[in-house]
């Protein structure tokens, strides 16, 4: 059972946990596969559903206007069934799917009997992170607010390897038993912004979080100093409401685990 909390530490929870990057340096976007350009296509609109509720709609999907592989494309797109990828296809893609969500919402019975005049947003983003050493780092994002007090969000970061046609795991890069990947998490945890917070403010919570085995996740991503492990709402603890935290490793911390193919294609000393 999750236990309340006071609003101050609410409110540090929301500046220090849901974006902790640690020592996480921003890489600019290089072109780095054979001038592969990337746009975007963008489906945005405002309706009101029922009387009192206004849907705020916003979808965006990376296109990739000269980029002809299909079995990649069909792994960048994976989760979302899309076999035309042209521009409008893609397009044709966002539309029909917000049509389909209007549709799902008007039939559903627990929608009818809404009195109180709200907004619903909801939010479904492809944004390009890095694209470096034929690496081609995509943060997928949803968000779906129906009223109340909280967003349903979640991230995936996924990595695409351009030179062998696949995304990448976790061990194309590093090989470490699970044991000491999860104690280096919990380590590094420890040293966020926001476990030091939730140490100085809330012993309580600090406790349940001490006691916890990091649990692995494919949810990750890597510029020239760290790999990062993104952790959604929930996959760490469910007995500590907090958002969404990356928990950076540093290469350092990792030397003698790095993939020597991998260590020489992102250049790591």
């Amino acid at each position: 059972m999750k236990k309340p909390y006071f609003i101050w530490i609410i409110a540090l929870l929301i500046i220090f946990a849901c974006k902790e990057i640690g020592n996480e340096k921003k890489s600019p976007i290089v072109d780095g596969y054979s001038k592969l350009i990337i746009d975007s296509v963008v489906e945005e609109d405002s309706t009101r559903i029922f009387d009192s509720v206004m849907i705020k709609y916003s979808s965006k999907l990376l296109w990739f206007p000269n980029f002809k592989n299909k079995k990649l494309l069909k792994k960048i797109y994976s989760d979302k069934n899309i076999t035309n990828f042209s521009k409008n296809g893609l397009q044709e893609f966002l539309n029909n799917k917000k049509i389909s969500l209007y549709d799902q919402l008007r039939k559903s019975n627990k929608n009818s009997n809404i009195k109180s005049k709200q907004q619903w947003e909801y939010t479904s983003q492809m944004n390009l992170k890095m694209n470096k050493n034929d690496y081609l780092y995509i943060q997928y994002y949803d968000n779906q607010f129906e009223g109340g007090m909280k967003d349903q969000y979640r991230y995936q970061e996924k990595v695409f390897d351009l030179t062998n046609d696949k995304k990448v795991q976790l061990s194309d890069i590093i090989s470490i038993s699970k044991e000491d990947l999860s104690q280096l998490l919990k380590t590094n945890l420890e040293n966020t912004t926001m476990m030091q917070q939730v140490k100085k403010y809330d012993p309580k919570g600090y406790e349940v979080l001490s006691k916890i085995r990091i649990p692995l996740t494919e949810n990750f991503y890597f510029d020239d100093n760290n790999l990062y492990f993104h952790y959604n709402i929930n996959e760490i603890t469910r007995n500590y409401d907090f958002g969404d935290i990356i928990i950076p490793v540093s290469w350092e911390d990792l030397k003698e685990n790095i993939k020597a193919g991998f260590k020489e294609r992102m250049k790591i000393n």
